[in-house]
């Protein structure tokens, strides 16, 4: 998708798109409120997005639309001054007016490589859901050295958030795992995990013992050794999992 209030700017863009078999235009926007009902109906896969437009600039489109739909997004502008606000927004690239042929073409390879690197993670994704599903129970599918493991929730100490991962930690091993915290959550609650953290959750048969610290807080010390940090907010839940109040 193409959004630039300039139709100059819009038709230079769309004319070195059209050079490209594999694209294809899904739309052209010259405003910030246009641009966000068009990505919300049309979600395509790359956006050049101009800064500076009318009623809305390219920051308020990405922020408006993020719940939404997130392409990837290239910003073109004749303005320098924003591109570090553009790279905090998480943008691909920045072009700045006035661009080469070369320039353009070397910013739409590298969203075309990250477009692929996308659809061959969701791929990966999908035959991990599939494998973890077909093994039944609670069993969390995860790639290590070129190959699948399957791990059983109980061989699991804790799991804490990373980003758009997770991290599993099975005795000293570590594994990463796509998905949110509160996806792992909701499927491993059943098997005897307890969130303690906003970003932690451990198994309640591998707690060893809970000890006082400072100020009223609490730590977590498993059998394999590690200590984990108790938030206020979760000791309810864990005196709950552990039927004792402490």
């Amino acid at each position: 998708m193409i959004v630039d209030d300039e139709p100059p700017a819009r038709l230079r863009l769309r004319e070195l798109l059209e050079r490209r078999s594999e694209v294809e235009i899904a739309g052209e926007c010259s405003s910030g409120p246009e641009c966000v009902a068009a990505i919300t109906r049309l979600r395509p896969e790359v956006l050049f997005l101009d800064v500076q437009m009318p009623g809305m600039d390219g920051f308020q489109v990405l922020r408006e639309t993020r719940a939404v739909w997130t392409p990837i997004t290239i910003f073109v502008t004749a303005y320098d001054r924003y591109a570090l606000t553009a790279f905090e927004a998480h943008a691909l690239d920045y072009l700045l007016k006035p661009f080469t042929d070369e320039r353009f073409e070397g910013a739409l390879a590298r969203a075309l490589e990250h477009l692929r690197a996308q659809q061959s993670d969701e791929l990966s994704r999908r035959v991990l859901r599939l494998l973890e599903q077909r093994a039944g129970g609670a069993r969390i599918a995860v790639k290590t050295g070129g190959r699948v493991l399957l791990l059983r929730a109980a061989e699991i100490d804790w799991v804490e958030a990373a980003g758009v991962y997770v991290e599993l930690h099975v005795g000293k091993k570590q594994y990463l795992h796509r998905g949110s915290l509160s996806e792992m959550q909701q499927q491993l609650e059943p098997e005897g995990f307890v969130r303690i953290h906003r970003s932690r959750l451990v198994n309640v048969d591998r707690i060893r013992e809970i000890a006082p610290r400072a100020h009223g807080d609490f730590i977590v010390l498993l059998r394999d050794g590690a200590e984990l940090g108790l938030s206020r907010g979760y000791r309810e839940q864990l005196e709950l999992a552990l039927g004792h109040s402490f």
